[in-house]
C-alpha cells in the first residue's frame, strides 16, 4: 500500500470519528428487531408495475445507521482517491457524464423509498482499472473509470447500469450482510463496521475492495426497479439485456468486478427480456412527453461532485 494511502486513511478514520460518537448513539438506542419473512410479488407503489417483495426489515440496522456507515466509507474511499489523486475533477466529462444520469434518474427514484428524498446524493469517478461502480445507501455514488475504458457503455446502458445500483441502495439489500453482533463489536471504535469493505484497499490491485455478492432475488429487485427508473427517465429499457449481456462477455474473457459482485445468469437475462413490454410501455409515455422536455421540468436533487474541502 502507498503511503499516501496509508496517511489518508489515518485522516479519513480521524474524521470519521465524530460521525463513529453518533452511529455508537444509533446502535445504543437500537431495539432488537426480528427480520420479517418475504411476502409475495407485488405491485410497484403506483401499481403500475409488477416487481419483487414489498421493504422488508431484513437485518438489525436501522435507516440512519446503514446510511451513517455508508457515509463514513464513502469518505474513506474518496479521501484515499483525493490524496492519491485519483478522485476526477468535477468538470471531467467522465464525471459530468454520470453526474447528469444521477440527476435524471433520482426523481423516479423516490417512490420507491420515501427516505431517499432527504439523501444528500455525492458522485464521484475514480480512475482505477475496476469495472465497477456502486450506489451506497444515502445516495453516495461512485464509478471507476475502468468501467469507460473496458466496456465503453452507451448512455442508456450507463443509465440502466446506475438504475440497478440505485435500486439495490432504494431496496436497502446491504442490511441482509449487517447483525446485531457484527454492530456491537464495532461499537465506539473509530471504524465502521465495513459494511461495504472499504478499508485497506489498493486502488491498482483491487485488494480491499467489497466483497459483496447480491443474491439472486436482490439482482432481480434491482434489474426491475432500476430499468423502471431509469426508462421513466427516458433511457432506451432495451440496453439492460445488452449492458449486461456485454458484461458477461468481458467477464468471459477476464473476471470483472461488476460480474463477481452481481451474478449474471441467463435467469436474469430472460427475466430481463420478458419484462421489456412493460418497460417499453414506459420509456414510450416519456418519449410522447418529449425527453428534453421531461428532463427539463423535473426537479432534480443537488448532486455533488467531489466532497467538500472540509470533508477531504
Amino acid at each position: 500500500m502507498k503511503t499516501t494511502g496509508r496517511i489518508a486513511r489515518i485522516a479519513g478514520r480521524a474524521r470519521a470519528a465524530a460521525a463513529i460518537g453518533g452511529l455508537a448513539l444509533v446502535l445504543a438506542c437500537m431495539g432488537a428487531r426480528a427480520a420479517e419473512a418475504p411476502a409475495a410479488d407485488s405491485r410497484d407503489p403506483t401499481g403500475e408495475l409488477r416487481v419483487g417483495n414489498p421493504m422488508a426489515i431484513r437485518g438489525a440496522a436501522t435507516d440512519a445507521m446503514l446510511e451513517q456507515i455508508a457515509s463514513i466509507e464513502y469518505r474513506q474511499l474518496i479521501g484515499d482517491a483525493l490524496a492519491q489523486h485519483r478522485a476526477l475533477a468535477q468538470t471531467d466529462p467522465r464525471v459530468r457524464r454520470v453526474r447528469g444520469i444521477v440527476d435524471d434518474l433520482t426523481p423516479y427514484a423516490f417512490k420507491w423509498n420515501e427516505h431517499a428524498s432527504k439523501w444528500t446524493w455525492e458522485v464521484n469517478v475514480v480512475r482505477s482499472a475496476r469495472l465497477d461502480a456502486y450506489c451506497m445507501p444515502g445516495g453516495k455514488v461512485v464509478v471507476f473509470t475502468g468501467l469507460f475504458d473496458k466496456l465503453r457503455p452507451t448512455d442508456d446502458e450507463l443509465a440502466m447500469l446506475i438504475g440497478h445500483e440505485i435500486a439495490h441502495a432504494l431496496r436497502e439489500h446491504a442490511r441482509v450482510m449487517l447483525d446485531a453482533s457484527m454492530l456491537s463489536r464495532y461499537r465506539g471504535t473509530l471504524s465502521a463496521p465495513q459494511l461495504f469493505g472499504y478499508s485497506d484497499f489498493d486502488f491498482d490491485s483491487g485488494s480491499g475492495f467489497p466483497d459483496l455478492r447480491y443474491d439472486a432475488d436482490d439482482e432481480r429487485e434491482a434489474d426491475v426497479i432500476g430499468t423502471e427508473i431509469a426508462s421513466r427517465a427516458g433511457f432506451d429499457p432495451r440496453a439492460a439485456v445488452t449492458l449486461w449481456q456485454r458484461i458477461a462477455a468481458i467477464d468471459h474473457r477476464m473476471p470483472v468486478e461488476l460480474a463477481e459482485t452481481h451474478p449474471i445468469t441467463m435467469a436474469r437475462i430472460d427475466d430481463l427480456r420478458r419484462r421489456q413490454p412493460d418497460m417499453l410501455a414506459i420509456y414510450e409515455k416519456a418519449a410522447h412527453r418529449g425527453f428534453e422536455q421531461v428532463r427539463e421540468s423535473k426537479r432534480t436533487p443537488k448532486v455533488t461532485s467531489k466532497l467538500n474541502a472540509s470533508d477531504r
